[in-house]
């Protein structure tokens, strides 16, 4: 969980059932609830072995999320990176 800069608290997570990946919610009352209707979608994987991502909002406001997953399903799993922005 991090608090951005507009007041929301980020949380970001890995989607470990199918379609998995990496995914975030937002919540813009301090966490009391979120909006899993708009469940944001940062990257998909080919397998469950994936997740324990950390997000920093940067100075641009942009968020940097680093996290473990494979790229192509029988690869090692590796850590990998999204920059992204709230919409």
């Amino acid at each position: 969980l991090i608090p951005l800069r507009n007041g929301w608290v980020l949380v970001v997570y890995g989607h470990r059932r199918e379609p998995f990946g990496e995914r975030a919610c937002i919540s813009r009352d301090e966490g009391g609830t979120w909006d899993v209707e708009h469940e944001i979608v940062l990257t998909s994987a080919p397998g469950p072995d994936l997740g324990y991502p950390s997000s920093a909002q940067l100075e641009d406001g942009s968020i940097l999320t680093v996290y473990y997953q494979a790229e192509r399903s029988g690869e090692p799993t590796r850590l990998m990176s999204t920059h992204w922005r709230l919409a």
